[in-house]
């Protein structure tokens, strides 16, 4: 999805894309390191149907391979001696940073719960997104404006992302999106499904109770998936996606300089989005 994003904005009719490859690896290589580090802090045992990294090998191992990994994208992408592509990527990885460290501070009690979700998101997932966008547009030779517009789009289109992807957690099936459901939940974190829940039984404080146990008890942790269930939290989510989806849709129109084709294909994205099941 990521690299996709950077070719569609980089295309230009008439002129081959076989030079910004190195950058759309890159930009995967980076999300590939992400994925490395976060099956560690989240004790994933499996990712994408498979035995995560840190399993089969060793915590060092993940860890040092996602370096490693960061390294060689950071090695092709100076290849380009271009600092706006670099100053791009490097905005990639430091909101990123940001919206795990943030969200992992995150507690039921805390308050406009989510309002900060949609922060959180917003760095870690969504900037993702519209960075490659805008690396894109940039390396295309795009003006301000156009930038601003891809930036937008894949901003919106992040934030949809995220949102399904937070939903899946608690509705897919663990051998479908290839790894264990109910992750974010064991490892306490903070996703709208739940955060919906919370806000609504707020008055009873059952749900707090229940989170409060969920460390050292299955039981519990059930329990909460079963409350997530039962509320319109899973129903509030893929709205809000769709609402999402909807913003990444409009942003198309104010485009100046984009193909038809590119433009169709963009908005099949946006529906594979919203619609997808792992």
């Amino acid at each position: 999805m990521r690299p996709t994003l950077f070719l569609l904005a980089a295309y230009q009719p008439q002129k081959s894309l076989f030079p910004y490859i190195d950058a759309a690896v890159a930009l995967e290589l980076i999300h590939t390191a992400s994925l490395l580090h976060d099956d560690v802090i989240d004790l994933a045992s499996r990712r994408r149907g498979k035995e995560t990294v840190h399993v089969k090998w060793t915590n060092k191992i993940s860890v040092l391979t996602g370096d490693y990994l960061l390294s060689q994208a950071f090695r092709m992408l100076v290849g380009y001696r271009d600092w706006r592509l670099m100053e791009a990527v490097v905005g990639i990885v430091q909101n990123m940073t940001e919206g795990e460290i943030e969200q992992a501070f995150a507690e039921p009690a805390l308050p406009n719960l989510e309002e900060r979700y949609f922060k959180w998101i917003g760095k870690k997932s969504a900037s993702f997104f519209a960075g490659c966008c805008r690396a894109g547009s940039l390396i295309s030779s795009a003006d301000v404006e156009e930038q601003d517009n891809w930036s937008e789009f894949g901003y919106n289109l992040g934030i949809s992302f995220q949102l399904i992807d937070d939903l899946l957690d608690y509705i897919g099936e663990g051998e479908k999106i290839g790894k264990p459901v109910y992750g974010d939940l064991s490892n306490r974190v903070m996703t709208l499904p739940l955060i919906r829940t919370i806000d609504q039984a707020k008055k009873d404080g059952s749900i707090h109770r229940l989170l409060e146990g969920t460390a050292g008890s299955d039981h519990n942790l059930s329990e909460v998936v079963q409350a997530v269930l039962d509320s319109d939290g899973p129903q509030h989510t893929y709205r809000k996606a769709e609402e999402y989806i909807r913003k990444a849709e409009n942003t198309l129109n104010k485009f100046r300089h984009i193909t038809h084709d590119v433009k169709e294909v963009l908005i099949a994205l946006s529906k594979d989005v919203l619609n997808r099941k792992k």
